[in-house]
């Protein structure tokens, strides 16, 4: 064997021997240092195997859990994720602390491996009552082997923390025609109640007196965001309690619960009401979602014509983009079209909008942004070229050509960046 490898790995092995040593040392930067060292060496089989191995260790605890050290390890051989490492996973994870536990699910659940994806349900199954979320990898982002996931997963739907998590994952496995209501066995009995619980909490909700709207209520936007999965896996489940649950949420005034439940009312064969229809399409929220996913059903041409325009799509987009958490975090009180602009092929649409609802956003006033760019062929379409975006500046601080200038401006600096740090 060439003396040259045989030395490069005596040099790793020894690189692991010293990370082994700092990572159990009580100053923090050195741990810290010790594990970027180990993220920048390139493992091999063997080399993942002793890291893994480490995981069972015991070390100096962290300021944060997500700095935990073993947990950290296990990630770091999860970038490369040999074969090999499978079974090591299972052998080691009963010895391994609670946050490590998760990095291997998550881990485990990243595998393109028919054995990985049984490891993992028959770990998961030893603790899951305990997990407040669901390591779920890339099950939801690349759904396979149904036959192994379901109905292996639904045994642990009685955990309130993971069910929605559960459901999301089992949606998309409907999307993707990889199941169907014969897979769910015994269990479709447990989902058709959590449904109709789910919507009962809904239609029942109050919301608290100190609250302007649904946007200052944080615990009615997180039985929101876990009752669109619900409503939208409730077009898969085929029953008459679930159809009539769905009727029941088309009186409520949250126009996004309103358009997951008319489309699966849709998937039972039940004709919706043209308020209901046009309600959903004029709420510039989920305007585009509805459209598409009548679209994808082949449905459109319920779709009302007076909101069927690029001015309509392109707000739209508009509030898809503010209502992220870490944008405007909410739907603008008020939303007006100011100019188009042409460029070549396509066109820019620019708003201004305001939110008074909200003290810290009042006192802005009306502010500018961007949607599109939107082909003209294509012309309306629901789909932007991806140079939507505010930079929450005051409407009157600029002309509109100026705002569109600095907007594109900075998009395609950033984009630009982007491919640079790619090459």
């Amino acid at each position: 064997m060439n003396m040259g490898i045989i030395n490069l790995f005596r040099r790793k092995e020894d690189i692991l021997d010293t990370v082994f040593s700092q990572l159990n040392n009580p100053l923090q930067e050195i741990r810290e240092d010790a594990l970027s060292k180990l993220e920048n060496l390139q493992l091999s089989v063997e080399q993942g195997l002793r890291v893994l191995e480490m995981a069972k260790n015991t070390f100096p605890p962290s300021k944060y859990d997500w700095q935990d050290i073993s947990a950290q390890l296990i990630d770091i051989c999860a970038v490369k994720p040999y074969v090999e490492y499978i079974n090591k996973v299972e052998y080691i994870y009963d010895e391994l602390n609670p946050n490590a536990k998760v990095s291997a699910l998550q881990f485990l659940s990243t595998y393109e491996s028919e054995q990985a994806l049984i490891i993992y349900l028959k770990l998961l199954a030893r603790g899951y009552d305990e997990l407040k979320s669901l390591p779920y990898g890339s099950l939801y982002e690349r759904p396979r082997f149904p036959q192994i996931l379901f109905p292996g997963l639904l045994k642990f739907i009685d955990n309130k923390e993971i069910v929605s998590q559960i459901y999301l994952i089992l949606l998309n496995y409907f999307n993707y025609d990889l199941v169907d209501e014969t897979t769910l066995g015994d269990y479709k009995k447990t989902i058709v109640s959590d449904i109709i619980d789910m919507a009962e909490k809904v239609t029942g909700y109050a919301l608290k007196k100190s609250t302007v709207s649904i946007w200052d209520d944080d615990e009615y936007l997180s039985l929101r965001n876990k009752a669109g999965i619900y409503f939208d896996l409730a077009g898969y489940i085929k029953d008459p309690r679930v159809t009539l649950a769905l009727k029941g949420i088309m009186c409520i005034k949250d126009m996004k619960l309103k358009m997951f439940a008319a489309m699966s009312l849709l998937q039972h064969d039940y004709g919706l009401q043209e308020e209901d229809v046009i309600d959903i399409a004029s709420d510039s929220e989920v305007r585009n979602w509805f459209y598409e996913s009548l679209v994808k059903i082949g449905k459109d041409e319920i779709y009302p014509e007076q909101f069927k325009s690029q001015k309509c799509f392109a707000e739209s987009d508009m509030v898809d983009w503010l209502v992220y958490p870490t944008e405007l975090g909410r739907v603008p009180d008020k939303i007006e079209l100011m100019n188009v602009f042409q460029e070549g092929d396509m066109e820019y649409y620019l708003f201004r909008f305001r939110c008074d609802s909200k003290k810290d956003w009042e006192k802005v006033g009306w502010m500018a942004g961007l949607s599109g760019p939107f082909s003209k062929k294509n012309c309306p379409t629901t789909v932007a070229e991806g140079h939507t975006f505010s930079r929450f500046e005051e409407w009157d601080s600029k002309t509109p050509q100026e705002h569109f200038s600095n907007i594109v401006g900075n998009i395609r600096d950033y984009w630009s960046s982007v491919a640079d740090d790619l090459q």
